[in-house]
């Protein structure tokens, strides 16, 4: 199988690694595109892939069966597009568009064009999410779940540019916790948002802070590039019997999310040690084995949608859109 990753430098930095490790697992060719031929050359050499592109072009009338798209979002719906066209299976790093049309155009491109499609949010790979999932039905009726994360972050070039992120900071990073909020908690029936850009030097928002009515209970979203604080739980769940919290200390540095603190009725808490795995690794390994075997992608793209008309919900109540 061979594949082109597009975008060789960022996070495209660490799809390159992931795929040193996955080329001991699955017989792969993977080759690098920049539009730079000595960063081509030197994305390449560095990791070990199997030759360079210069031409976007060039990768779409050659034999690679698959594109690992790793660009600026203004981009994803016609380079997207684009590949699925050409016959290629397309990996795309999230957001799934800046808008509602860009995700469903490149759906009804996948479906039409009978090539996988899968949007790369690596959290929801995280085993942690779906062991709270499991785990909430021992809290009875679910009351509030919290989930958050908050850093400080200034990048340069096209994220500042909001037209070409379709948004700022939560559109980006931010879209990763609100599928985990959504896996936690299901369907929303509204939302209430608020927006601010402070000092991170975005022409988009910098710091976020939503509240979702899942019908039954609240949600709280919290995400911000200009608030540093790593020492707290990324999310909690709490319900009439108990609660679920992430255990910070817990975390590696592959996987968003660490081990969970159960407590129950008042009882001394329990740690429910999760298995600790690379989630970019899981994630491709998935999108390949998909292909290898025949099978769905294991994340289907309607749940990235999802998450990008939650992102767009939010934008509209705080006046961003």
């Amino acid at each position: 199988m061979k594949i082109a990753v597009v975008g060789c430098r960022g996070f495209g930095n660490v799809h390159l690694k992931a795929y040193q490790q996955i080329r001991k697992e699955i017989d792969l060719e993977t080759y690098v595109f920049s539009r730079d031929i000595n960063n081509a050359k030197q994305c390449m050499n560095e990791f070990e892939a199997n030759g360079y592109f210069i031409s976007y072009d060039d990768v779409l009338s050659s034999d690679v069966d698959v594109v690992d798209l790793i660009v600026s979002h203004d981009s994803h719906e016609s380079m997207g597009r684009s590949a699925m066209e050409s016959g290629k299976h397309l990996m795309l790093e999230k957001p799934i568009g800046r808008t509602e049309e860009e995700g469903i155009s490149l759906i009804e491109t996948s479906n039409k064009t009978k090539v996988k499609f899968m949007v790369m949010e690596n959290h929801y790979f995280d085993p942690s999410v779906w062991k709270a999932k499991e785990l909430m039905a021992k809290l009875g009726r679910i009351s509030a779940i919290i989930v958050r994360n908050t850093r400080f972050n200034s990048p340069s070039g096209w994220r500042r540019n909001k037209a070409m992120m379709g948004g700022g900071a939560l559109i980006d990073g931010g879209i990763h916790y609100v599928d985990t909020l959504l896996n936690l908690g299901g369907e929303y029936k509204r939302i209430e948002g608020l927006c601010k850009s402070t000092f991170a030097g975005l022409e988009g928002e910098d710091t976020t802070e939503a509240i979702f009515d899942f019908g039954g209970f609240l949600g709280t979203l919290i995400y911000s590039w200009a608030t540093e604080s790593r020492y707290f739980p990324r999310f909690e769940i709490y319900g009439e019997h108990g609660s679920i919290v992430e255990d910070y200390k817990s975390r590696t540095s592959e996987k968003p999310y660490g081990n969970l603190i159960l407590q129950l009725n008042g009882d001394e808490t329990e740690t429910i040690e999760v298995k600790k795995v690379n989630t970019v690794e899981e994630e491709i390994k998935g999108f390949l084995q998909s292909l290898i075997e025949g099978k769905n992608v294991p994340m289907n793209p309607t749940l990235a949608l999802r998450d990008l008309k939650a992102v767009i919900d939010i934008y509209r109540s705080c006046g961003e859109i």
